[in-house]
C-alpha cells in the first residue's frame, strides 16, 4: 500500500479539487483568491504560490514550459499517479510545553525585576548615606533619593504582579 503525500492545503484544493492543469502563476494566484480563507493581498498570495510551485517543480510534481510571464505549468505524470491529501492547519491552542515556555518567561521577569529592586535599595542606602555626611547636598540628593522610592515602588509593583500571578498559576495545576 502507497502512503500518501500530504501538501499545501491550498495546493491540494486547486490541483486536486478544482483539478487545475496548465496554468501560469497569476491564474492559479487568482483562482486561490476566490477560496475562502485566503489572503485577499494578491501579492502575499502570488508569492506564497510560487513557493509552492518551485516547490512542486523541485520534487518533479509539475513541469514548466515558456519563459517568463509566458511560463506555463503542466501537473505531471507522477502527482497524478500519488496519493495525496491536504496537510492539516494546526491549531491555535498552545500545548503544555508552550504554556511552561510562557511560566519560565514569567520566572525570568520576576528575577530581573527583583535583581533591580536590589540595585535601588542599594542606591536609597547610599543617598541616605551621602544625605548623612553632606548636609550641604541635601537639595539635590533628595531629589535623587525621591526618585529612587518612586523607582522601587514601581519594581515592588512589578514584582508582586508576577509573584501573584505565579503562584495562581501552581495553585490551579
Amino acid at each position: 500500500m502507497k502512503r500518501s503525500k500530504k501538501i499545501n492545503g491550498v495546493m491540494y484544493k486547486l490541483l486536486i479539487e478544482r483539478g487545475i492543469d496548465s496554468f501560469s502563476v497569476i491564474e492559479l494566484r487568482n483562482a486561490s483568491l476566490a477560496i475562502d480563507g485566503m489572503t485577499q493581498d494578491p501579492d502575499e498570495a502570488r508569492k506564497r504560490l510560487y513557493r509552492q510551485i518551485y516547490h512542486f517543480e523541485k520534487n518533479g510534481w509539475l513541469i514548466s514550459k515558456g519563459y517568463g510571464r509566458n511560463k506555463r505549468y503542466f501537473v505531471s505524470d507522477m502527482f497524478k499517479a500519488m496519493t495525496i491529501e491536504p496537510k492539516k492547519r494546526h491549531s491555535a491552542t498552545p500545548n503544555v510545553s508552550q504554556q511552561s515556555n510562557h511560566y519560565s518567561i514569567l520566572e525570568s521577569e520576576l528575577v530581573v525585576h527583583n535583581r533591580n529592586l536590589e540595585i535601588v535599595l542599594g542606591e536609597i542606602e547610599e543617598y541616605q548615606s551621602l544625605c548623612a555626611r553632606f548636609p550641604s547636598l541635601d537639595k539635590h540628593l533628595s531629589t535623587m533619593l525621591h526618585k529612587a522610592y518612586n523607582r522601587s515602588a514601581q519594581l515592588i509593583g512589578k514584582a508582586n504582579v508576577l509573584r501573584n500571578l505565579l503562584v495562581a498559576i501552581q495553585q490551579q495545576s
